[in-house]
């Protein structure tokens, strides 16, 4: 792989120019004026603004100016200011520069920067000297005359190579970094001028691709684009050579996703196309046990299958890939190892939550740590951004290989999760989790229908109770006015009711006979209201008649 740096970015915005000296005095003399007007304003407008990108390199030899026009300088006194990218350093002086018009200007400098040309600024290709520069004049008075940004690119990619070229079957990942990124900028790897369909992962000013099983498909170039508000500032160019064959191939490291549609191919190929091995097979070794998954014989077993054996080429696909198929992949054709492949499998979950906003857990796991520490990192995405939440570095005798993030309650901001797998600090792998809230829209409809039923309810509610209420003051109402317009006889006397003999009735019918009308009368009293004191049994003379009255009293 090869990286090439294309600048885009050393344009020159001049905003105003004051003119070079001609000789005549007429020019000579408006300059002066000119330059006293400067000078009596302080000279705030700037000169020169640059943006310029860097390829940070390691070689002491290589070095960035940044150029300043002769006419630009005027005054006596002069000096560079720093602010790094990297938040070192803030409006330091690392340059001090004296002139005359009698002799060239006098320069002291702060290691690692430099006298260039005239005034120009020279620095090592440092990603710690990235930064903003500003060319100040001091005296006579002060102004800025010139203002750089200075951005420094890093370029890093997996150690997967022989020679020059790509282990056929590796993930390569690739990562370039800007020392800053502004309001405004991107920074994201294409291929061919559009975007990756890679995992790309953009995270602390660094743009990450993986590339995942890389065979002679992925081979030319991709580019690592650095745009601000839509301009294009640089590009890093990298091509990708791949191996054809598996053989000379070491142990190759694979990180995979375990879930329901997650899968992975694995690759054994000779070199040769005319190669004619009779047989072929694929084998799994976990702990001490070690079983055949597919052969020449047999290309399918349950997730597991190979396409026919043509005597080179013989892929084996795993399909959806399990938690459990961590372990070492191998390749035989006839008894020559061709391929060797580890997986290590990583598992995302979430668990907890509602109903009744219980807090939500987060888990990554990893199936296994070898002797290469393993970074998790839980990132959360927060706009067009993810923001790291939490990390931890994992190694062989670390007793826990899983990271949690727990969340006290569910918010519509955190839906979005990714678990990031780093190693050395490359990207390995991403692993997405999407929470839901406890079903927003049915939610909101159930709370809806809730409140209208609530509603509904309680009008029917008290409209039953107002009823009542009306009814039983009503009926209050009706018997009070019934017992206040009782006689006084009939609230409180019994009510007597005669009781006659019927042959009296018979007999009474025979007026005209004269009978004797010297009959008992009997009578009996039904009392329906309360008894009066001495009332209960009472015998009263009714008349002066010899006939006798009989009260009985019957209380009910």
């Amino acid at each position: 792989m090869s990286w090439l740096l294309s600048r885009y970015g050393n344009r020159t915005v001049t905003y105003s120019n004051m003119g070079q000296y001609s000789g005549s005095m007429g020019v000579t003399l408006l300059w002066i004026l000119l330059w006293i007007s400067r000078s009596g304003q302080g000279l705030s407008a700037e000169q020169l603004s640059k943006k310029i990108v860097f390829l940070a390199e390691t070689n002491d030899n290589n070095r960035v100016t940044l150029q300043v026009s002769p006419a630009v300088p005027k005054g006596t006194a002069h000096q560079w200011m720093w602010t790094s990218h990297d938040g070192r350093h803030s409006n330091t002086s690392v340059a001090q520069i004296t002139s005359s018009m009698n002799r060239s200007p006098s320069w002291n400098t702060q290691a690692p920067f430099s006298q260039g040309t005239g005034y120009d600024l020279s620095m090592q290709t440092k990603q710690e000297n990235a930064g903003e520069f500003v060319l100040m004049q001091t005296k006579p008075a002060s102004a800025v005359l010139a203002r750089f940004e200075v951005f420094s690119f890093v370029v890093k990619a997996t150690p997967n190579y022989y020679g020059n070229k790509v282990y056929l079957g590796s993930d390569v990942s690739v990562l370039c970094e800007v020392s800053h990124i502004p309001d405004g900028a991107i920074l994201q790897w294409e291929r061919d001028g559009d975007s990756t369909s890679n995992t790309t992962l953009f995270y602390n000013k660094r743009a990450h691709m993986i590339i995942h099983t890389v065979d002679q498909n992925y081979q030319g170039r991709s580019n690592c684009s650095f745009r601000l508000n839509g301009q294009l500032l640089s590009t890093v160019y990298t091509t990708l050579n791949v191996q054809t064959g598996t053989f000379s191939n070491p142990l190759i490291h694979l990180f995979r996703e375990s879930s329901n549609s997650s899968e992975v191919k694995l690759i054994c190929r000779s070199s040769s196309p005319s190669s004619s091995y009779r047989r072929a097979e694929w084998t799994v070794s976990r702990s001490t046990t070690s079983v055949t998954l597919t052969s020449s014989d047999k290309v399918r077993s349950d997730r597991f299958s190979s396409p026919s054996f043509n005597g080179h080429d013989f892929p084996l696909h795993v399909s959806p890939v399990t938690f459990e198929d961590s372990g070492v992949f191998t390749c035989f054709f006839e008894q020559h190892r061709f391929s060797s492949v580890k997986i290590t499998t990583i598992r995302v979950s979430e668990s907890g939550g509602p109903p009744g906003g219980q807090p939500v857990v987060v888990r990554c796991e990893v199936s296994e740590v070898s002797t290469d520490p393993v970074t998790l990192a839980w990132m959360r995405m927060e706009g067009s951004r993810w923001l790291l939440v939490k990390q931890d570095v994992l190694t062989k005798s670390h007793p826990n290989r899983t990271l949690s993030v727990t969340l006290p309650s569910l918010r519509s901001d955190q839906l979005h999760w990714q678990c990031a797998v780093f190693t050395e600090g490359m990207l390995r792998m991403t692993a997405s989790l999407t929470l839901t809230l406890p079903t927003q829209t049915t939610m909101s409809s159930m709370t809806d229908d809730c409140l209208w039923t609530v509603v509904i309810v309680g009008c029917i509610a008290m409209v039953v109770a107002g009823v009542l209420v009306g009814a039983l003051v009503f009926y209050l109402k009706r018997k009070k006015t019934a017992v206040t317009n009782l006689p006084l006889t009939q609230k409180n006397d019994p009510v007597y009711d005669n009781a006659t003999d019927p042959r009296r009735d018979q007999e009474s019918q025979k007026g005209q006979t004269g009978e004797d009308e010297n009959e008992e009368v009997h009578y009996s009293e039904f009392a329906l209201g309360e008894p009066r004191l001495g009332d209960t049994n009472r015998v009263t003379a009714r008349s002066n008649q010899e006939s006798a009255v009989i009260y009985s009293t019957l209380n009910i």
